[in-house]
């Protein structure tokens, strides 16, 4: 029996390492593949190939900013000299995991990575924390996202807390305190490192927007909110049973954010300069740098990765377009998409949009959520929209009543031409935004460097 254990662990190895290898030889980034044809052969691959890395696991979840968190924790930890298994390419299902570390390890199945860094999807927690063990997980936040896939957010946060309590008893917790869904998981347990962000000068105190957590998750009573930073994140107290936010052990302070330049605050009175645009930049800087000193990496290396950082594709990530300047950044539910709107509009550049709205299976096929982003704040900064993408029309119909002149509405489905006509349009003296779903981000990036490449060219 251990012979054919054996066996089949090999050639599950030898067949998923085989399909990357020509997956990369053909071009394609093999992030899924290899893992779920190894897993079919070998449905234990995943922890073989996890087990004995000499520092474990960190396990990176959350709904939004778990990419960006776990690229600027993996820069942090390089920079320290750590040799990663990373699925950077952002994977974060079973498969792509189990490719991630099909490619890091070699043909004996032995893994030369001191650790494992991976970003998990909320929803793939209980398939990939069994296997692969991690002695850390970091939660950014839960937010409303893909209601036809998720269901309802009280049933993702109940199943990433119940994986915890079933397996992880022991870990520990990087959690955000201004997240109350985030912070209660750490309620009366030890091994808790907790971050957050002191009150800003871009703080709310009113609740205009559509947020989740209103209630307390133990007792029910609706919060009291001294100021929202943004979304449910802010500082809360419990008038029912005194749950409250905890007391951040790493706080970020003196935000400050700068157009298109870049965010940036303080940490334990180290400047940190993020190139970053959006507030939400500060919690995924601030939830990797608390990971990293809770494993005792010190600030010097923490600073200088976070400064030098580029931000990855499709995550305000920055194109010289036609005779402007473009960011391109992924959207996929309503406090994610708030937050890029707010980082757009402190520029003083008028706005010239394209939003790509797609319905596919990844996106979610519910666009209802495109009702509860903040679309009036835009009505007179921005200068036209170009919709596209497959629900093109239904987001041109909420940017109308948003107040939106319907002159300044272009209904363009096809992402080449709606990305042409985005360039025709802007000029040097506007600010562009190309704003995808998750399916049409990666066409689109590719469009937009086909056309940067071109433009080099000539």
């Amino acid at each position: 029996m251990k012979l054919a254990t054996t066996l089949r662990f090999y050639c599950a190895l030898w067949l998923g390492k085989s399909i990357l290898l020509f997956s990369r030889l053909a071009g394609k980034p093999g992030t899924t593949l290899p893992g779920a044809v190894a897993l079919k052969l070998y449905p234990e691959l995943l922890a073989r190939l996890a087990g004995g890395l000499p520092h474990g696991a960190i396990v990176v979840t959350g709904t939004n900013g778990k990419t960006t968190t776990s690229n600027l924790l993996a820069e942090v930890l390089q920079h320290a000299g750590m040799m990663l298994t990373f699925n950077r390419a952002g994977a974060n299902l079973v498969t792509g995991i189990t490719s991630a570390f099909l490619a890091a390890s070699r043909w004996d199945g032995r893994n030369p990575s001191q650790l494992a860094l991976l970003e998990v999807d909320e929803a793939a927690m209980a398939k990939v924390v069994p296997s692969v063990k991690p002695h850390t997980l970091v939660i950014t936040n839960f937010f409303r996202d893909q209601l036809d896939r998720y269901g309802e957010l009280d049933k993702t946060v109940a199943l990433v807390k119940d994986t915890i309590n079933t397996y992880l008893p022991h870990a520990k917790l990087i959690l955000n305190a201004d997240d109350p869904l985030a912070a209660q998981i750490g309620a009366n347990r030890e091994g808790v490192l907790y971050y957050g962000v002191a009150p800003t000068d871009y703080d709310i105190t009113g609740n205009s927007q559509a947020r989740e957590a209103k209630f307390c998750s133990f007792c029910g009573h609706a919060y009291d909110y001294e100021l929202y930073h943004y979304g449910q994140l802010g500082i809360y107290t419990c008038p029912g049973c005194g749950f409250q936010r905890p007391v951040p052990d790493v706080l970020a302070d003196k935000v400050q954010i700068r157009g298109t330049v870049g965010v940036s605050f303080s940490l334990g009175g180290t400047a940190i300069n993020l190139q970053h645009q959006g507030f939400y930049s500060v919690y995924n800087a601030l939830a990797a740098a608390a990971a990293a000193l809770g494993m005792g990496i010190g600030i010097e290396h923490i600073k200088a990765a976070l400064d030098g950082f580029i931000p990855q594709a499709g995550r305000m990530e920055q194109f010289l377009f036609g005779a402007a300047r473009v960011t391109l950044s992924l959207v996929k539910n309503p406090t994610g998409f708030n937050e890029v709107i707010r980082a757009m509009v402190h520029g003083e550049k008028p706005l010239g949009l394209m939003i790509a709205i797609n319905d596919n299976a990844a996106d979610g096929r519910d666009i209802s959520w495109l009702w509860d982003v903040d679309f009036e704040t835009l009505a007179d900064k921005a200068e036209f929209v170009i919709c596209s993408g497959s629900r093109a029309e239904d987001l041109a119909v909420r940017l109308k009543y948003a107040g939106m002149e319907t002159e300044k509405l272009y209904v363009v489905k096809d992402l080449a031409q709606a990305l042409s006509q985005l360039g025709a349009k802007l000029d040097a003296g506007m600010s562009g935004y190309v704003l995808p779903t998750y399916t049409a981000l990666f066409p689109t990036r590719q469009l937009m460097n086909a056309a940067r490449s071109k433009a080099y060219a000539s």
